[in-house]
């Protein structure tokens, strides 16, 4: 059975190295200059100001997988409060197991509980994340595109 809790930025830190590694190594696309190195700062400050959430998913007390998010009121629409989501990872042996359908499911509930109107995903081209997302109902909001300098 899986278990999907809220977790904080220390304990992810402490518990999710591996799994960061593996998810750097499967679809960082500019190894070059995009090393990865967590602003671990950033995100303390982040969680001191309750504008991140972050999800863990366990199975057998192993973490499985994670659902990191921001939430802020959108720059062009400061009425509209958002979460934005910054990492979304399933451990390749979890894939196909609905796993990854429910921490996305969790995250939009718990996005919805803290009055998020909005979700945001950020999905690489040709990815299981990028074929789920308009079979949940999303559709494309932005295109990002990248060039290394």
């Amino acid at each position: 059975m899986i278990t999907i809790k809220l977790a904080t930025v220390d304990e992810m830190l402490a518990q999710a190295t591996v799994l960061f590694e593996e998810h750097y190594e499967e679809i960082a696309r500019n190894k070059k200059v995009m090393k990865l190195k967590p602003d671990e700062k950033t995100y303390h400050q982040m969680e001191e100001m309750r504008k991140i959430f972050i999800l863990s998913a366990w199975q057998d007390n192993v973490l499985i997988g994670y659902s990191v998010n921001f939430v802020t009121n959108h720059l062009h629409y400061a009425d509209l409060v958002i979460a934005q989501n910054d990492l979304l990872y399933i451990t390749k042996e979890k894939r196909g197991s609905r796993a990854g359908l429910r921490l996305i499911k969790e995250t939009e509930n718990h996005a919805a509980s803290l009055g998020c109107k909005l979700m945001l995903w950020h999905a690489k081209e040709d990815t299981a994340l990028s074929a789920i997302l308009p079979k949940i109902k999303y559709g494309v909001q932005d295109i990002i595109y990248s060039k290394e300098l």
